[in-house]
């Protein structure tokens, strides 16, 4: 048989056959595509069954476990393979984190629980969590604050909870200091209201004032509240005014006039802001000026003194209290009259200067705290004499006696009575003829008087 004979025969017999040959092809085609979609079938299964329980790991909580299954997953699978599961992972968590983030914001889970779920995601490298939805959740959760359907709390830990998500970054600080700016305002609106309540109204007004206008109920409450202190400040703070100036501190006294002015525009604050300020202006002391006066009356070299001063009122007249010092060391403790330039030095049973130029002394009252002032000799004669006319008790002269030469004088009962309360005397002799006299004291501080025998002192 010739080749050509041998093709022919080949050539027919598929022909022949033609359809049984394209019945087998396509069948083998079938077969080999089902098994292809299986293999890929199955892969898929195997996937979302993989997903599916990390995700239940994750839902109950068990995050050992979670964090443990995938790294086994990891092992297992192939790159591409881990691709595809991490995309469905970051799909399904993506879902998850905002259910969660939801129910955290309207207070159906705790702030450890939504934590621990960001802090397992965080975990899971390489899965990329969408956050386009937490993002916008953090805007509502502003919205939320503004509108009081959220604590200051739950939104910021929201904000600083998720911030920490891997991809978030700064896609919140935004939110984050929004709700800053409103709490501080609110805050301020609080305070505002508290200084209101206890007539602080200035200090209450300049808080109202910074209340913020984007946060509209609490900025409409604020001006609300500002208005209704204008209207009751001006009475309360002219009665303050009044009540200090009568005691002296004009400084302060001008303060609360001050607070009038922008909203008050009455000559009755203004006259009394002009007195006022006269009288800071005529009885206001520098520490300068009380060395002056203090050198003028003493031998000290007004380059060695250094004086701390302060305004100090004392039953309403204005002084001004200094200590004074040489070569770093206290030397003396004055009072100084602003009106009348009257200068008193501390003398007490316990501390005294021995100062010989003042006008009188000062000591403060150890129960009370209080300043007490004494009487000047001449004070003290004038009282003396005053009394030795009521008891028709007849002299010729009194004359003050030196305070270096009055130890010869005291008796028993008037070392006693020094020893026992710590009184201080002015001493004088009444002559009551040509070559007779008596010994008198008067206490500086109680004013009292005291005819001093032999061994007594009595009180006339």
């Amino acid at each position: 048989m010739s080749i050509k004979t041998f093709y022919d025969k080949i050539v027919d017999s598929i022909y022949n056959s033609r359809e049984n040959i394209i019945r087998i092809s396509l069948s083998s085609i079938g077969i080999i595509v089902l098994l292809m979609v299986f293999y890929l079938s199955s892969d898929k299964f195997n996937i979302n069954s993989e997903v599916d329980n990390l995700l239940s790991y994750i839902e109950n909580r068990q995050y050992s476990m979670a964090e443990n299954y995938y790294d086994d997953i990891e092992k297992d699978f192939s790159a591409s393979k881990m691709n595809r599961f991490n995309k469905k992972v970051s799909k399904k968590l993506s879902s998850l984190l905002m259910n969660k983030a939801d129910m955290y914001i309207n207070g159906k889970i705790s702030k450890e629980q939504y934590m621990a779920l960001v802090n397992i995601v965080n975990q899971l490298n390489p899965v990329v969590i969408d956050g386009t939805n937490l993002i916008d959740l953090g805007k509502r959760v502003v919205d939320m604050y503004k509108e009081e359907n959220i604590t200051y709390d739950a939104a910021e830990n929201y904000l600083q909870i998720t911030s920490s998500l891997n991809g978030i970054n700064q896609s919140l600080a935004e939110y984050k200091q929004n709700i800053k700016v409103i709490y501080e305002s609110r805050k301020v609106y609080k305070e505002g209201r508290q200084n209101q309540g206890i007539k602080k109204y200035h200090e209450a007004i300049e808080l109202y004032n910074k209340v913020i206008e984007d946060d509209s109920k609490y900025y409409s409450l604020a001006q609300t509240a500002k208005k209704e202190c204008i209207e009751v400040m001006y009475d309360y703070y002219m009665s303050e005014a009044k009540h200090l100036g009568s005691e002296g501190r004009y400084e302060d006294a001008l303060k609360y006039l001050s607070y009038l002015i922008p909203y008050y525009d009455e000559e009755e604050v203004r006259a009394l802001q002009d007195e006022y300020n006269e009288y800071v202006a005529n009885y206001t002391m520098t520490s300068d000026d009380i060395i002056s006066l203090i050198c003028r009356r003493s031998k000290e070299n007004k380059n060695n003194l250094t004086v701390i001063s302060y305004l100090q009122t004392i039953d309403g007249k204005r002084y001004y209290y200094g200590e004074v010092l040489k070569n770093e060391k206290v030397i003396n403790e004055v009072l100084v009259d602003t009106e009348t330039k009257a200068l008193y030095s501390y003398k007490s049973d316990k501390k005294d200067y021995k100062c010989n130029y003042s006008d009188a002394y000062f000591k403060v009252d150890e129960e009370t705290g209080s300043i007490i002032l004494s009487i000047d000799k001449n004070r003290a004669q004038s009282i003396l004499e005053d009394k030795l006319q009521e008891k028709e008790i007849r002299y010729k002269k009194v004359e003050q006696i030196n305070s270096n030469k009055t130890k010869r004088y005291k008796n028993t009962e008037l070392e006693n009575q020094i020893k026992k309360n710590g009184d201080i005397y002015y001493y004088f002799t009444v002559k009551t003829g040509w070559f007779k006299s008596q010994t008198y004291v008067v206490n500086m501080y109680s004013k009292k008087a005291y005819f001093l025998t032999n061994d007594k002192m009595e009180s006339i």
